[in-house]
């Protein structure tokens, strides 16, 4: 008895076109990681900081996604964010957050103590292709400041 092995063609175009979309098949997944330059003075409630993040560099930005310190996912499915930053204010509070198109989001937000302190915002979350992130503080207090910042998230499947 002889076997005879042959292996089947595969048509690379066709294959790329069944492909088409699937999250999970993804040769490039959007990251992107940007981070501030100087200081930040504070205004009272709430103040989209996402030009400001942006403001020294991007070091990173898989697939253009992120656009004036605003990340647009462009696939469904599980991403992840962290905010780190440094504040500076003598009375009242402030708070970190990542918006999701347009609203804060009730478990994504960090409190910042009075005085001089630093803190990372980290999670996780499933977001829809087209929804938006943007990095937002919220503050009583007038006239303390932000520095540091450094905004970054990644597409995990």
């Amino acid at each position: 008895m002889t076997v005879i092995i042959t292996k089947p063609e595969i048509n690379v175009r066709e294959k790329l076109t069944e492909l088409e979309g699937k999250a999970d098949k993804l040769l490039i997944r959007p990251a992107f990681s940007c981070n501030s330059s100087g200081v930040y003075t504070t205004t009272t409630n709430e103040q989209n900081i996402s030009t400001f993040v942006q403001s020294n560099e991007v070091s990173l930005n898989q697939g253009g996604h992120l656009v004036g310190g605003k990340f647009t996912a462009p696939i469904s499915g599980l991403y992840h964010f962290d905010l780190k930053g440094a504040a500076t204010y003598s009375s009242g509070y402030l708070f970190m957050y990542i918006w999701k198109n347009g609203a804060a989001m009730s478990n994504a937000y960090h409190y910042l103590f009075q005085t001089s302190n630093s803190a990372t915002l980290s999670f996780t979350i499933y977001a829809q292709a087209g929804d938006y992130f943007e990095p937002y503080i919220n503050t009583n207090y007038a006239g303390g400041s932000v520095s540091a910042l450094l905004f970054s998230g990644h597409y995990i499947g």
